[in-house]
């Protein structure tokens, strides 16, 4: 047994042959299609999401766990006999994951006599997802919890993540842009480029003429990074967004930067509820917090759809 377990909620977007692989701990967040309630991961898939997504005209409701969740899995944990446990979460600023977790964490730790760490990750999807695999090498290594705790913050203090919506209507849907944004950038074929703060909330950083402009900026954003932070190691963000893929192949090899690709991955059904399809994304973080262990993740995250 490890010496500490993981704790995690599905919109980070690590799937079950990794969360079997290494033991994890998942509580979904839950997902309303007009009065059908699923389970992230469960019991809809993101292949089947973005289907279903394509033809709704009201967005579908997001839903954090509720504290019942949290405690029957710390229960479950100190049961099976851990004394440890290190507990990511999505973006306090997203959502309000984090505060349920950290709330039952600091309970269960009183009532059961044990230790429990839940922590912010300030991300989402894989930028969460990153931390908690990375976490996780260090436990089935041996590791201690501290030493997890001390590459996550590293983690989160320097990574980036950058996302491109094919279009607003999600976001206005939402109630997180207005209709005359969404409008406008429809009209002028603007695309927006964001990001995630380095407190986890969400920052428009650039508006671009068209997909192809948009990708280039963000391409250069992460070369640009890795003037700062050193070689890093990087993923590819779509929800069936091919085209936008292709335009980032060809920006890449354009620009003079230390960075390693790794793999393509999916945006889950929390964050594609308020991206939409066809959105395109970067992801990265400095090589020197990556475990090579994780060089095969393509096996993993590469979407099948």
């Amino acid at each position: 047994m490890n010496k500490f377990a993981i704790v995690l909620d599905s919109a980070a977007d690590i799937p079950a042959p990794l969360v079997e692989k290494y033991d994890l701990c998942v509580v979904p967040l839950h997902v309303t299609f007009g009065s059908t309630e699923y389970s992230d991961g469960v019991d809809i898939e993101i292949g089947e999401f973005l289907n279903r997504l394509e033809g709704v005209d009201e967005l579908p409701i997001t839903s954090q766990p509720a504290p019942a969740d949290f405690i029957d899995v710390y229960n479950k944990l100190a049961d099976e006999g851990y004394a440890a446990i290190l507990s990511i979460h999505l973006s306090a600023a997203l959502s309000g994951t984090y505060e349920c977790a950290r709330t039952v964490a600091a309970a269960i730790s009183e009532a059961r006599g044990i230790r429990i760490e839940a922590i912010d990750s300030c991300s989402a999807t894989v930028g969460e997802g990153a931390m908690v695999l990375e976490a996780a090498c260090i436990a089935a290594a041996g590791g201690t919890i501290d030493e997890a705790i001390e590459r996550v913050e590293n983690i989160r203090r320097t990574h980036r993540i950058y996302f491109i919506p094919d279009s607003l209507t999600n976001l206005v849907k939402g109630g997180r842009a207005s209709k005359f944004q969404g409008l406008a950038t429809s009209v002028l074929n603007l695309k927006i480029v964001v990001t995630l703060t380095e407190a986890g909330g969400i920052e428009v950083l650039h508006k671009a003429k068209g997909m192809k402009n948009a990708v280039s900026y963000i391409v250069k954003l992460m070369a640009e990074r890795t003037r700062e932070v050193g070689p890093s190691v990087y993923y590819k963000l779509h929800t069936k967004a091919y085209e936008a893929l292709d335009h980032m192949e060809h920006a890449i090899e354009k620009v003079d930067a230390q960075v390693r690709f790794l793999t393509v991955a999916t945006i889950g059904p929390t964050i594609a509820t308020h991206v939409g399809l066809h959105a395109v994304g970067l992801f990265t973080y400095p090589e020197e917090f990556h475990n090579p262990e994780l060089d095969n993740i393509a096996e993993y995250l590469t979407p099948d759809f």
